[in-house]
């Protein structure tokens, strides 16, 4: 049984089909790379499975549950989700920030302190997050996401504003999750530079899933 199954997915905004019918599976376990063009529909399609945009038609289970359901609200902390904006209170420091997530996740000091770790941050834990470079606000961001440490990891241009070192870090982070066995859908322009990462590829346009198969 797949992790994630969508079935016959489509999303409208308004006039805008930013997804057209999408039947897909992600085996349990496994990391892909959503490809295509800006408009694609890269980050609706994740935004979907993190439970964060209802579908117009169509059905999504995850962990064999729908999370717009009642009955999906306890598995949603089972995904982590980082988008475009990191989710982060700028006048807090990092630290602060990853506090105030672990308070609502029930998660540990001890998650705390591997976040900041696995992310570079400890010179910068007790920085507002306002001041940081856009780099370091990435970091922080993927920080925030880790801290609940879920199961799925849904990103989305996870590489903007990455230096080498931090890009390095991101796919560190990214093989160890898969390593333990858990799941990553992964959009990004420069996933093809990273293709070792990743066990599935699929290529969206305007909506249609247009390709799926393994990772070139």
């Amino acid at each position: 049984m797949n992790l994630i199954e969508l079935a016959q997915v489509e999303k409208r905004f308004g006039r805008v089909r930013a997804l057209a019918g999408i039947n897909l599976g992600f085996a349990a376990g496994t990391a892909t790379h959503v490809a295509g063009p800006n408009g694609a529909g890269k980050s609706t399609l994740l935004r979907v499975i993190a439970g964060l945009t209802r579908p117009t038609r169509g059905s999504v289970r995850v962990f064999d549950t729908d999370l717009f359901r009642s009955s999906g609200a306890a598995q949603r902390g089972r995904v982590g989700y980082l988008g475009a904006a990191d989710g982060l209170y700028g006048e807090l420091g990092v630290r602060e920030n990853l506090e105030f997530f672990a308070r609502i996740h029930g998660a540990t000091a001890a998650a705390i302190a591997r976040a900041i770790d696995a992310n570079g941050l400890a010179d910068h834990a007790e920085r507002p997050v306002r001041t940081l470079s856009l780099g370091f606000r990435r970091r922080a961001g993927l920080a925030r996401m880790q801290v609940a440490e879920p199961e799925l990891w849904l990103l989305d241009e996870p590489w903007n504003g990455l230096d080498a070192e931090a890009s390095e870090s991101l796919a560190e982070a990214l093989r160890a999750h898969r390593d333990r066995g858990c799941t990553t859908l992964v959009a990004a322009h420069q996933g093809a530079d990273h293709a070792s990462l990743f066990d599935a590829a699929i290529t969206l346009s305007a909506g249609l899933l247009v390709d799926a198969g393994a990772a070139p």
